[in-house]
């Protein structure tokens, strides 16, 4: 399969824990199957004139891989948490105990699949762990700001399986940029919205919110995907 890698310099040869280990993930090489998102993603690492999109091919046949889709929201944020870390106190006790109970164990796979949640939507988890959303607000929002699913090589095994094909200078327009400013507007208006329904007008969420999923420990049905 093609995957596409957005940085600010050619990448010919992606190094086995190269990385940094408080990314979404861990320590790895994250990719995209979209063109676009990479694109954007390079911007967002190099500058806005002059960005690169790396292309590769990746061999998947003799992989592990492990979909966080397949296993609901809950899943996702706690790996994100898990690796990332959460500043605000109150949001990191809710956080330990959701990892607790959701994370997948992911020691086997080689690859993940999954959203990405740049730093500027870390704020979108927090507000979760502080039960200012529930699961659906949080999915709602991460597809608001495009962002995306990625494909993170975790496994030695899966680096092997990666080739280098090309690389190309991206520039990315006023129009893109805007636009990416603006999905980021919205989500922080909804979230300052919500916090003053909460404060001023004793809103309280419903559905699924993080206090529910550690109270009731629920469990995620991929046929229907719902969690019951």
């Amino acid at each position: 399969m093609k995957v596409f890698h957005g940085s600010d310099h050619a990448v010919n040869v992606p190094v086995y824990l190269g990385g940094k280990s408080d990314n979404d993930y861990g320590n790895g090489f994250y990719t995209t199957e979209y063109e676009d998102r990479a694109r954007s993603w390079a911007a967002l690492n190099g500058i806005p004139e002059k960005s690169i999109v790396n292309v590769y091919e990746l061999d998947i046949n003799d992989l592990k891989i492990l979909d966080l889709n397949d296993h609901g929201i809950l899943a996702w944020i706690s790996e994100v948490v898990s690796n990332r870390g959460i500043n605000q106190e109150a949001a990191g006790i809710v956080g330990e105990h959701l990892v607790r109970h959701y994370k997948i164990d992911t020691k086997s796979f080689d690859i993940i699949k999954g959203y990405r949640a740049d730093d500027s939507y870390t704020q979108v988890i927090e507000a979760f762990l502080l039960n200012q959303l529930n699961i659906y607000e949080v999915e709602r929002l991460f597809y608001k700001g495009s962002l995306g699913n990625q494909i993170f090589l975790k496994s030695e095994k899966a680096f092997r399986n990666i080739r280098w094909v090309e690389s190309y200078e991206v520039g990315i327009s006023e129009e893109d940029r805007q636009s990416d400013l603006y999905a980021r507007r919205e989500v922080n208006r909804f979230l300052s919205e919500r916090i003053k329904a909460m404060l001023l007008d004793g809103y309280q969420v419903p559905g699924i919110t993080a206090q529910y999923a550690v109270q009731k420990l629920l469990t995620y049905q991929k046929e229907e995907q719902v969690y019951v």
